[in-house]
């Protein structure tokens, strides 16, 4: 049984969902809200002690990190490939997964704590926020939390990261112009790991992703969002508001 510890569909968990819903596999859904800290409580936390989803449970093995948990998922379910068979190719899958964990993300979480994550901590009265903290498994959790309960992230930062979502844009537009898909001919998890970042971009920074700057991402955009698994992983259970929707 796939049990799917999962939060709105957007950012990491949208990753994870994409690739459920593209294999066709069917999971029971436990929705986490985020804005209720659900993610800290201990029942959660005895499940994942980062206290982040999303997790995959697979027949009682516990499961965590997203690009992990799509991996796992092709490994164990293969009957609909979303690996590129090729071994070129599929190392670009891995490469450029590796990029947006470690560089795209990044630059786009910041903003999107800043401009998103900020209004809910600043919401918090001084007991509430230590109550929150004193939960928070991760120290850079509670340090990211801490800070956009504060002043937030300097004009400095924002900038960089600013800069390094420009940079992940126009890297993207480069690969697409040598495949259809990010790794090859075919859709991989190279895309599923990746829409939410790029719809993401969209939201937060549009002058970064205009159709004359990057055209083929915006029609990689607009396929991607025509694919029946997107749309079933956008159905998923949404409880954020609109406007505190950090991704996509």
């Amino acid at each position: 049984m796939l049990e799917v510890y999962h939060a709105e569909p957007v950012a990491n968990t949208m990753k994870v969902l994409i690739c459920l819903k593209e294999k066709q596999l069917d999971f029971v859904s436990h929705y986490v809200n985020l804005l209720l800290f659900e993610q800290h409580e201990p029942e959660f936390v005895a499940i994942n002690p980062n206290g982040q989803v999303p997790v995959l449970v697979h027949d009682g093995n516990v499961i965590t990190e997203s690009t992990v948990i799509n991996e796992y998922l092709e490994d164990v379910f293969p009957e609909i490939p979303l690996r590129p068979s090729d071994p070129l190719w599929c190392a670009r899958m891995r490469t450029w997964s590796k990029f947006v964990d470690d560089y795209f993300c990044p630059a786009l979480s910041m903003i999107g704590w800043h401009r998103m994550v900020r209004k809910v901590a600043q919401s918090l009265d001084k007991d509430q926020l230590d109550e929150v903290l004193a939960k928070i498994p991760l120290k850079r959790q509670r340090d990211k939390w801490a800070t956009v309960a504060g002043e937030s992230f300097s004009e400095q930062e924002l900038a960089e990261s600013r800069r390094r979502l420009g940079v992940s844009i126009d890297k993207m537009e480069l690969m697409l112009g040598e495949s259809e898909w990010l790794a090859g001919p075919e859709f991989s998890l190279a895309d599923a790991n990746s829409y939410s970042m790029v719809a993401g971009v969209r939201r937060l920074h549009p002058d970064l992703i205009t159709v004359n700057e990057a055209p083929r991402c915006n029609d990689w955009l607009d396929r991607m969002e025509a694919r029946p698994g997107l749309q079933a992983a956008m159905a998923m259970p949404n409880k954020v508001p609109e406007t505190l929707r950090t991704f996509g």
